[in-house]
């Protein structure tokens, strides 16, 4: 049995059916005959595995089958990482493959130790309350930076998976030693669950005539979720059919091939049936990968006149109980190249350990490693300024060029293809009245209101450059296109990038249709399968429109050269004398000429084909953000009164999107400024916000409409001219809102080791001194 693929018909049609309530989701398809599973769960962060009684669950009505490590050892490896990393001494990272269902161990809350599978849900999840297991609980560790008191694996007894350095300490030591002054702070950034409004999901077939099987699930890339599973399976890559349909949002999350996908394939197999799972929303709070979780101490070292000199960063970075697939880049190449932002340094000094701790992997989650960065260097800058008696923009602006359209170098190495730098961060100031803000902080103070101002500079590296080279060091990112032309004047393109929701099939319709001369009705873009591409890249770091771009400039140039060597033959001419313009081919000096519509429908075929782009440079969009807040004394809450955004994201290509990409990634930011939070119990490892009554999301209250301003410098790496616009608040917001809220707590000198989320009893504590 197969899924007949739901095609996106056409680039405008996703957002009509979302509007309508017409989205094809995977829990929107069905197949006869499908069985459904449910995952027993362990209620243990640690604890030895002594047996697993499946016998009453066997027998129970209605169960297909019951499967553990033990049925699927042979038949399914761990999912592995596909991130190399070596330790600054030469030692490769240690491996620790996120296992399909635990054997031996279960190492977090949450983790997979039976499958069952029956013929509704009901009677598969009263089923796996009859399995018995008998665990030997064992001590948890719950930090990265803790004293490790038992080994999440026994191969890295201090449950250290790597100790990564980057930059120059040697240059760095001599830049504070000469220094004038030296500012310090210590951060936490606490640990998000990414919480897509749509739960993962997957449904999977196998036909045993050939052994091939076909997976629907909600992924941000078929193709990369196919070749985790397949080698987990030890199939080739064209025995695996992945496809995704609509997807309820990802931001990063749905990147990776979970545990649950792999069960679904296997019990199809076991089954002879269709097999569905669908996580539950406190399954996702234990079983998705998430995010951030950072110890970080950072130094800032200054000369007399306030010129940067050089930054230090040590972070302890919490990669839970295994590694998810990208989980060490996330942690290290992702966010170490803008970690000195566009600011002038002469040298930088990052070193980063990850450890493992008893908790649910981490991985990606919108903007990966970037807004850490960010974070420490914009909260780290206001302090110096705060230490220095210097206002924090002055302080910025003796440090950051100015608009320039000339490539230059980052502290990093970052090869930074201009931008817009100081002459963001003065619209920035200017659009939120900056000037103004004393007297209003002067009327919220009359009301008995503490007011303040914060506000960050950023810079984002995008186009998945680090995630490629990571993988292949010599190889740089491709994304593929095909292309087909129709008898009446029509064109499929098939693309190997995915949206989450982004409409990332208008940009690429237009250009198609203006360039082959068709009308743009008649353009439909597809996505999402991977039997239709041989390889595609997926959507994740704000990379999509850059590597589509390049896949499609490529293919217009693939089908101008087919045209060309199809015309000189039908017409009996040198194909260099046949030129191509405005969606017509021409034989110089003459007026023979025929249209790319009149091509496909007299030579069926002979323009179509697949293309890969190679994407040589990513983009490095900028901007300034300024929030405003007001706390109430008496109870600590924090209400943000006005947020500003000003950003260089080059050449817009559809002003409403990328102000809606502007607004959720700020609100994503605020959230985690000032309430979400993935609490543990210290001791015990035991979530305590696994649902959504516990764990803080903002709401439409929380959050003020963004007041953003369009600043863009044409980026010259792509034929858009645009540069990544999905992450820019996710980075700028969190050291924007704890700024402003360290501006509005000066006089309280606890104010100083406020962290995120700054919440209303955190920062009570703070005002009256408990």
């Amino acid at each position: 049995m197969t899924f007949q693929h739901t095609a996106f018909a056409a680039y405008a049609r996703d957002e009509e059916a979302f509007l309508r309530g017409t989205g094809r989701y995977v829990d929107d398809v069905s197949l006869p005959g499908e069985a459904h599973g449910v995952v027993l769960r362990s209620p243990h962060a640690h604890a030895r595995i002594r047996e697993i009684a499946t016998e009453r669950a066997k027998a129970a009505p209605g169960v297909l089958a019951v499967l553990t490590a033990a049925d699927l050892a042979g038949e399914v490896r761990p999912l592995g990482c596909v991130m190399p990393l070596v330790s600054w001494n030469g030692r490769p990272r240690a491996e620790a493959d996120r296992p399909v269902l635990a054997g031996d161990k279960v190492r977090h809350v949450g983790e997979g130790v039976a499958f069952v599978v029956a013929e509704t849900i009901a009677a598969a999840a009263d089923a796996a309350a009859l399995i018995e297991v008998a665990y030997d609980p064992l001590p948890a560790v719950t930090a990265p930076d803790a004293a490790s008191r038992v080994a999440v694996w026994d191969h890295a007894p201090d449950n250290l998976c790597f100790d990564w350095r980057f930059g120059d300490s040697d240059a760095c030591a001599r830049q504070f030693a000469a220094a004038a002054h030296v500012a310090r702070i210590r951060l936490v950034l606490p640990r998000l669950a990414p919480t897509p409004i749509e739960p993962r999901a997957a449904l999977a077939t196998h036909d045993p005539a050939d052994g091939t099987f076909t997976l629907l699930a909600n992924t941000q890339g078929v193709h990369f979720v196919r070749r985790v599973l397949a080698k987990a399976f030890g199939l080739p890559p064209e025995k695996l059919r992945v496809v995704t349909p609509h997807v309820g949002g990802g931001f990063g999350s749905k990147i990776f091939a979970y545990p649950e996908q792999a069960l679904v394939l296997a019990a199809a197999r076991t089954t002879g049936r269709p097999v569905r799972w669908t996580s539950t929303r406190a399954e996702a709070f234990l079983s998705d990968t998430q995010a951030r979780d950072h110890r970080t101490e950072a130094e800032l070292a200054l000369d007399a006149d306030g010129r940067f000199l050089a930054i230090r960063v040590q972070i302890a970075a919490d990669l839970g109980s295994s590694l998810s697939q990208y989980a060490p880049l996330t942690a290290t190449g992702v966010g170490a190249p803008v970690q000195g932002g566009a600011y002038r340094f002469q040298a930088i000094e990052i070193a980063v350990r990850g450890a493992f701790t008893n908790t649910t992997p981490v991985d990606a989650y919108r903007g990966a490693g970037r807004p850490e960065a960010t974070y420490v260097l914009e909260r780290l800058i206001d302090r110096a300024a705060a230490d220095l008696g210097v206002d924090p923009a002055e302080l910025r602006a003796r440090n950051l060029p100015d608009a320039q359209e000339a490539t230059f170098a980052a502290v990093t190495g970052l090869e930074i293809g201009g931008g817009r730098f100081l002459d963001n961060q003065r619209r920035c100031l200017d659009a939120a009245d900056r000037a103004g803000f004393p007297a209003r902080r002067a009327e919220s103070a009359a009301r008995g209101r503490l007011r303040g101002f914060g506000f960050a500079n950023y810079l984002e590296s995008n186009g998945g450059l680090a995630v490629a080279q990571m993988i292949e060091p010599d190889k740089l990112p491709v994304e593929a296109a095909r292309l087909s032309f129709g008898p009446d004047g029509t064109l499929d393109i098939v693309v190997g990038i995915q949206s989450t929701g982004q409409d990332h099939a208008a940009p690429l319709a237009h250009h198609a249709a203006a360039t082959f001369g068709l009308a743009l009705a008649n353009v439909s873009v597809r996505e999402g399968d991977s039997a239709l591409l041989a390889r595609g890249g997926g959507t994740g770091g704000s990379r999509s429109l850059l590597t589509s771009s390049r896949s499609l400039e490529q293919a217009v140039t693939d089908v101008i050269e087919r045209g060309r060597r199809a015309l000189s033959v039908h017409w009996g001419v040198p194909p260099e004398t046949v030129a191509f313009d405005a969606g017509v081919f021409r034989v110089a000096g003459t007026n023979q000429g025929m249209a790319v519509a009149e091509i496909a429908a007299e030579m069926p075929g002979v323009l179509d084909g697949e293309s890969h782009g190679i994407l040589t440079h990513g983009s490095c969009a900028n901007g300034c953000h300024a929030c405003e807040v007001e706390i109430d004394p008496e109870t600590g809450q924090v209400e943000i009164v006005a947020y500003t955004a000003v950003d260089d994201f080059g050449t817009v290509q559809n002003p409403a999107a990328v102000r809606g990409q502007v607004q959720g990634s700020v609100a994503q930011g605020l959230g985690e400024a000032l309430m979400e939070c993935l609490a543990r119990d210290p001791d015990g490892g035991q979530p305590l916000s696994a649902s959504l009554l516990d764990y803080a999301l903002p709401r439409a209250r929380d959050v003020p409409s963004v007041r953003w301003t369009d600043n863009g410098l044409r980026s010259r790496t792509n034929v858009f001219g645009a540069k990544a616009c999905a992450e820019a608040g996710a980075s700028a917001a969190p050291p924007a809102a704890m700024n402003a809220i360290a501006d509005a707590l000066a006089a309280f000198p606890a104010a100083r080791d406020l962290q995120m989320p700054a919440r209303p009893p955190d920062i009570w504590r703070v005002i009256h001194g408990r």
